[in-house]
Order: structure tokens, then sequence, then C-alpha cells
């Protein structure tokens, strides 16, 4: 008998193709969920709602941590026992929840615990459709940290792991249960760190399941030759710059007694200042951002942009 499953899938101003993205993943996922932080409502719900998909309209509020806890406590009254997390541009491939329902099974046996009450969380290989390559993976042995080699094959169905993105990940029932809600306080970058941090501190399992690959873009990467070299950057909106500094400062705090490793979530800032400062647009605004990020991570302060500075907030949140 197969485990009831539902997807949550957060959309925040979706273009019409990811629109009609919700419409071909509503055939092949029984309950399907979407949560809109866009601030608005907009006419593209109703065509939802009337295919039988609820649209719940989040208007941003926990940033994405809170779509997710909106969505996930739909499931859960729906009676899932595994909930998915998907990104309103994921596009999967077939056979994609067939397979990843077939992991949670292995994952229950390996529990040794009642079909409901198994505590786990799984992710896929994700492949970076703008570097064309698998995003590095990292294993877990006691609370020692490796990088898998992702050139050679896998043998075992499933691998204990570290972290893991969100988009795309399941977890079960049990684990929603044992480690809680996601934290509406990091509001959107680390979030799904936090919430791999805070199930390994509670012996809830992360595992890959190296044999689904999810395609995924993460962030829209742009490229840049200098000296022959080429140098990535993202282009992030500051207040972006701000949460990821701030975030991964905060997460390091809280666990780098119990996981040395999580330190290493703070080379993705460092790395990208150099590209930022160089290549991107408003860099008085963005290297503001981080500063002031960084300031808050260190001393524990978290929450909204503009809740924790209304008026440097603001000036930082202000479109490009």
């Amino acid at each position: 008998m197969s485990v009831p499953f539902g997807a949550v899938v957060v959309t925040y101003f979706p273009t019409d193709e990811q629109v009609a993205n919700l419409h071909s993943l509503a055939a092949s996922c029984p309950r399907l969920c979407v949560v809109d932080n866009t601030p608005q409502v907009d006419g593209w719900h109703l065509a939802l709602v009337d295919a039988g998909v609820p649209v719940l309209h989040n208007g941003n509020r926990g940033g994405i941590a809170g779509a997710f806890n909106c969505g996930i406590a739909e499931l859960e009254a729906q009676g899932a026992e595994l909930f998915f997390l998907l990104d309103q541009d994921s596009k999967l491939p077939p056979g994609y929840f067939d397979a990843m329902c077939e992991a949670a099974t292995v994952a229950r046996g390996r529990e040794g615990e009642r079909e409901g009450d198994a505590a786990f969380l799984i992710g896929p290989l994700v492949h970076d459709t703008n570097l064309d390559a698998l995003i590095p993976q990292f294993g877990l042995e006691g609370k020692r940290v490796y990088q898998f080699d992702l050139r050679q094959p896998f043998t075992e169905p499933l691998m204990r792991c570290a972290f893991m993105i969100s988009s795309g990940s399941l977890i079960s029932r049990g684990a929603w249960a044992k480690v809680g809600r996601f934290d509406e306080r990091y509001v959107i970058d680390h979030v799904d760190t936090d919430y791999c941090m805070r199930a390994l501190s509670c012996e809830v399992p992360l595992y890959l399941n190296p044999h689904v690959v999810l395609r995924h873009q993460i962030g829209d990467i742009q490229a840049r030759s200098l000296f022959g070299w080429k140098i990535h950057f993202i282009n992030y909106p500051a207040a972006r710059r701000y949460y990821i500094a701030r975030n991964a400062l905060d997460l390091s705090r809280a666990h780098v007694r119990a996981f040395p490793a999580i330190l290493f979530i703070n080379v993705y800032t460092l790395k990208q200042i150099l590209p930022m400062l160089m290549f991107e647009r408003d860099r008085l605004k963005k290297t503001i951002a981080l500063v002031l990020g960084c300031f808050d991570g260190l001393f524990g302060r978290l929450g909204g942009l503009i809740e924790a500075h209304p008026r440097v907030g603001k000036y930082l949140s202000r479109s490009e």
C-alpha cells in the first residue's frame, strides 16, 4: 500500500509558464497545495482552484518559511504522510514521486518504526541548470562531514547526508512532528539549512537519494571574464544579501559546537563579495546590507529586515 503524499509549491510573481507548470504538477500529485507569497491575489488562483488545487494566499508572511508551514499544515489536514517541497519552476523528471516514495519506504525500514512515526528527510541529487552541473553533496559520519565524489556511481539506495536544499526534498510526518515548523524568523535564505541542523539535533536522519536527479535553477547566475578567469555572480537584491549574511552567521553561532562544518556556509557569502563589488548593480546598497547582515547575525537579531530596521530596511528593500 502506497504512503499518502502531497506537495507544497511556493509561488512568488509566477510567470505564465510557471502557472502552466502548476497544472502539470497537479496531474501527477494527488495532494498539491500552492502557497502564493505574492503580495496581491492574482487571477490565476481561480483557475487552479477550479482544477481542484487549493491555493493559499500567504502574502509573504514569514517569507518562504511561513509558506512552507502553511502548506504542510494543509497537507497534514488532508491526511498526507510525506510532504514534498517544490519551487514554482520545479520541473520533475518522470516517475519522480514514485522514486522518492520508494526511497521513503527504505528509510522507514532503517528507522524500524511504524509508518506514520518514522522520522526522516530525503533529498535528491540537484542539477544546477545555470552551471549545467550537479551541486556538491555532503555526507555525514557521526559529526564528520565529507564531500561525495559525484563522479563515482552510488551503490546504496540512500546515503546519510549533512545538508539538503528544500527544493525537491521530502519531510516525513514523523519528522514534522519531531522537528517542528520552519523558523519564520529566518524569512528566506538558509531556512532549509536551519531545518536540517534542527533535524540532526533531534536525531532525525537526512538522506540523499542519489538515484533521482532534479533539474533546478539556483538563482539567476551570470558570468564575466576577467583576465581569462570566468567569474560568476547572481546579482541578488540588497535585501537578499542581508538575509544570506545574517542567517549564515546566526546558524554558525547556534550549531558550531555540535556541527563544526556549519561554518562552511559562510564561504558562500565570502565568495560573492568580490564579484558583487566588481560587476553587480547598486553596490553601495548591497555593501550596506552585507555589513548590517553580519552585525545582526553576530548578535542574533532575526526577523524581517524592515521590522528590525524600519528606515534602513525600506531603503535596502526598494526595487532596483
